[in-house]
């Protein structure tokens, strides 16, 4: 039997010994050390798909630490593909120690579980809160890559030397193309989860929208994300103005993930 509490903890080594290797490598400009950090990275993911695919569907269902392990496999996910898609292993070797993290909080929850209303099928998992996480993903990458433009974009405008590990990153360019196709990815992914969410949400909590504090941060994000969204498309946004609105839609998903989700009620609020 595949018992997730007990090898999410090897997950996590290779999660560490990633984010050491990739950071080591970034921070003392070792190539060395950042091929082996994306491949502990692939590893990492390989051990926690097999958790996913193995592991907590067998045990108590959903719960607190499972939900965190799933966002950190979505944001993982979208590192590998950026890594693939764009060759270049800053966003991979960023999304390790981010994802380990994720881990770190899911580990002392893996058996608090959630009690969901019976009609929350199999079909509420693949498309509510499956495209939802993958749009979360999506958005913490164009964070990482929106904070990496601003810093390099303002130690060029001062002038100031920069550093070795700043000489590793990404070209401007490129870091704003990780943004828009971020966004470009998240916003019709997060709309098609919201629009799930109101199909289930009259029979299960009795009304398509009852003011829940998780709702409003929800549609706060998606309306950010619509306004970065259009404007990317029809007004030609690029540089600095989509990297603030994708920092922001960033904090709105860590308020609505973190603070509602465990602190406050709410229909959605991840208490055991």
């Amino acid at each position: 039997m595949f018992f997730p509490a007990s090898f999410t903890w090897i997950t996590i080594l290779v999660y560490l010994f990633a984010s050491i290797s990739g950071l080591g490598g970034m921070a003392f400009h070792k190539p060395a050390l950042r091929r082996l950090g994306c491949t502990l990275a692939l590893l990492a993911f390989v051990c926690q798909t097999l958790v996913l695919i193995f592991g907590f569907h067998r045990l108590v269902g959903l719960t607190l630490g499972s939900y965190l392990q799933m966002l950190a496999w979505f944001f993982l996910l979208c590192g590998i593909a950026a890594w693939w898609r764009l060759r270049h292993d800053t966003i991979i070797l960023l999304a390790a120690p981010l994802g380990l993290m994720l881990f770190l909080m899911s580990a002392s929850s893996l058996d608090m579980a959630i009690n969901l209303p019976a009609s929350l099928s199999t079909s509420f998992y693949a498309l509510h809160i499956g495209a939802l996480l993958l749009g979360l993903a999506l958005i913490c990458l164009a964070f990482i890559a929106a904070i990496i433009f601003i810093f390099l974009q303002k130690r060029i405008k001062s002038k100031k030397n920069i550093a070795r590990l700043a000489q590793d990153m990404p070209a401007l360019t490129l870091l704003d193309k990780i943004n828009a196709v971020c966004v470009l990815g998240a916003f019709p992914l997060y709309t098609i989860g919201i629009l799930a969410g109101l199909f289930w949400a009259r029979p299960v909590f009795g009304a398509t929208i009852s003011g829940d504090p998780k709702e409003i941060a929800s549609l706060a994000v998606w309306i950010l994300l619509a306004i970065l969204f259009h404007n990317r498309l029809a007004s030609g946004w690029k540089g600095r103005k989509p990297a603030i609105l994708a920092i922001m839609i960033f904090l709105v998903s860590i308020l609505s993930i973190l603070i509602i989700n465990f602190f406050m009620a709410s229909h959605h609020g991840l208490h055991p």
